[in-house]
């Protein structure tokens, strides 16, 4: 998940050209992509407002 250009935060796949979904605020999306990863088996980077990599959670398995 990543701060949006405009305002709040999205959700997008690495790679992805769109985002999934955008939320208001990045309570909102690090839960939506908490679960998506968590089904998907992938992993999941929070990135803080300045864009840097907050956090990294792996659901790989």
């Amino acid at each position: 998940m990543v701060p949006s250009k405009s305002s709040g935060w999205v959700v997008r796949k690495t790679g992805a050209a769109r985002a999934s979904r955008t939320f208001g605020t990045k309570k909102e999306a690090v839960e939506y992509g908490r679960k998506l990863s968590k089904t998907e088996k992938t992993e999941l980077y929070i990135h803080k407002r300045n864009g840097m990599v907050q956090n990294k959670n792996s659901y790989v398995k």
